[in-house]
C-alpha cells in the first residue's frame, strides 16, 4: 500500500500519557489505511515501533500539555489523572487552533480502537450535508466524534453549563459526550429561536454499532455481540454479518468492567485474565491481517 497523495479532510487530535498500550502498533496499522485521514497524538510515551506518514506524534509532557491547556482556556487545569483529558475533548478544536487550519474537519478519539475503511462511511457527500457526525445516535461519540473547522464549532465548548469549573474540578466530569451532544441535537426551530441559538450546526447522529457489549444491543435488537472480528488491508468485518463492513470496532469493554452494570452482556472484561494481548506482530498483521477477540490480537 502506497499513501495517496490527496490532501486530508480529517485531522485526529488525540491526547494520551503515561504507556503506550500493547496494541499500539496495530492501532497505527488501521490509521495508516485511511491515507486522506491525519492523526496527531500529544504523548509522553516515545515512538511507536510502526509508524506512518498520516500519524504524527507531538512529545510533550502531561505537566505541560495541562499548562497549555490552562492557558488557551484561561483556567486552571490541575488534573488528578490523565483521565480527566476526557473533559477536554470538546475544546480540542480551540486548543490546537493553530495547528489545524488547513484541514476541513477535525475531531477527537480514543486509541482503544481498531479503524476500518473510514471514507467508506464519510463520503464526501454526507461531509458536505452535515458540520457535525457522531456514531451514536443519542450523543456525541467520545471515541470517535467529527466536526467541521469553522470558528462556531471550535468554540461550540463555551456553550456548555459551568464548563469552567467543571473543567477545573480534578476529576472527570462527563463533559465530552451527553452535555456537548445536547448542544448539537435538532430541535424544533421554535426551541432553536427562543434559545437564542438559531441556526444550529447540521448535525448528524447514527448508531454505527462500533462499542461491543454496551447496553443498546447490537443492531439486530439482540445481545448476540460478534465475538471475533477481523481487520485486513482496511476492512474491518466480524464473524456475524458476513461481508458487511464497520467504521471502527471500539473494544473498551473487553477491557474494563468500569460499565459493566449498564449492560446485560456477557464478557466485559474478558481481556483482564490476559497477562498479554497481542500475539501477532504488526509487520505481519500488515500483509495478513489479525483477529480481534475476548483472547486479545491474534492471526485470522
Amino acid at each position: 500500500m502506497t499513501l495517496s497523495s490527496e490532501k486530508p479532510w480529517l485531522v485526529m487530535l488525540i491526547a494520551y500519557f503515561g504507556k503506550w498500550p500493547e496494541w499500539i502498533d496495530l492501532f497505527i496499522e488501521t490509521c495508516k489505511w485511511n491515507p486522506d485521514v491525519h492523526w496527531r497524538l500529544f504523548t509522553d510515551c516515545g515512538l511507536p515501533r510502526n509508524t506512518s506518514e498520516n500519524v504524527e506524534v507531538v512529545h510533550t509532557t502531561f505537566a505541560e500539555y495541562s499548562s497549555l491547556i490552562s492557558e488557551r482556556l484561561g483556567i486552571k487545569f490541575a488534573p488528578a489523572r490523565p483521565y480527566k483529558l476526557c473533559d477536554i475533548k470538546p475544546c480540542l478544536g480551540y486548543i490546537h487552533e493553530n495547528e489545524i487550519g488547513d484541514y476541513e474537519f477535525f475531531g477527537f478519539g480514543d486509541i482503544d480502537v481498531v479503524y476500518g475503511e473510514i471514507r467508506r462511511f464519510y463520503t464526501e457527500a454526507l461531509r458536505k450535508k452535515y458540520d457535525v457526525i457522531s456514531t451514536h445516535d443519542d450523543r456525541v461519540s467520545g471515541h470517535f466524534a467529527v466536526m467541521r473547522n469553522t470558528a462556531d464549532l471550535r468554540n461550540a465548548f463555551r456553550k456548555l453549563k459551568n464548563y469552567e469549573a467543571i473543567l477545573e474540578q480534578p476529576e472527570y466530569g462527563c463533559l465530552d459526550e451527553t452535555p456537548f451532544g445536547a448542544l448539537f441535537k435538532p430541535r424544533s426551530s421554535l426551541g432553536a429561536i427562543i434559545d437564542g441559538i438559531g441556526r444550529r450546526p447540521r448535525a448528524l447522529f447514527f448508531e454505527r454499532y462500533s462499542t461491543i457489549l454496551s447496553g443498546r444491543g447490537w443492531h439486530d435488537g439482540t445481545l448476540n455481540y460478534p465475538q471475533r472480528w477481523f481487520w485486513k488491508r482496511g476492512q474491518l468485518t466480524n464473524e456475524n454479518d458476513g461481508e458487511r463492513q464497520f467504521l471502527y470496532l471500539h473494544f473498551m469493554r473487553w477491557k474494563s468492567t468500569l460499565y459493566e452494570s449498564t449492560s446485560r452482556a456477557v464478557g466485559q472484561g474478558a481481556w483482564l485474565k490476559h497477562h498479554r494481548l497481542v500475539h501477532i506482530d504488526w509487520p505481519k498483521a500488515r500483509d495478513s491481517g489479525f483477529c480481534i477477540s475476548p483472547e486479545g490480537f491474534t492471526e485470522c
